[in-house]
């Protein structure tokens, strides 16, 4: 049987997908609502809503704060959101595939903020994308992710 470089072609591209798409949507609870801000802590969501583009991307979401530390929040997928709980101080959240994105908040006390994460397109993967959201976009979009959990 002959096989031709557009139907090896073909089959790679159908493989291919099926496994960038195939469990890379968060899989946690879905979001119920949102929680209320422990006394002298802030809260903050980072939240990636479902988007085909990118959909088979996931990203580290880290936060660098102002004393140098740098952790992973947790792997932001398609369709979910973290939760950072954390005293007041400026931190960084990055994350990076082929490229680096990157906001920095003054965290406050009592006070709750949103992070959206997206996909970019890419020469090689998915670029993410963040960037702070006020609350009550945050709070209509975040409805319809789940938590994210490895």
């Amino acid at each position: 049987m002959k096989t031709t470089f557009k139907s090896i072609a073909l089959i790679t591209i159908g493989v291919s997908s099926a496994i960038l798409l195939s469990g890379c949507s968060a899989k946690g609870p879905q979001f119920s609502e949102m929680q209320k801000v422990e006394k002298d802590k802030s809260l903050i969501y980072i939240y990636r809503p479902s988007s085909f583009v990118g959909g088979g991307v996931s990203y580290d979401v880290h936060a660098k704060k102002s004393d140098g530390t740098d952790e992973i929040i947790g792997n932001l997928k398609n369709g979910g959101y973290l939760q950072y709980k954390t005293k007041p101080t400026e931190i960084e959240f990055w994350a990076k595939t082929e490229s680096t994105s990157s906001v920095t908040l003054d965290v406050q006390a009592n006070t709750m903020y949103c992070i959206k994460g997206e996909v970019g397109i890419g020469i090689i993967v998915g670029r993410p994308h963040l960037s702070i959201v006020d609350n009550a976009l945050c709070t209509q979009e975040i409805k319809a992710t789940a938590l994210c959990i490895d």
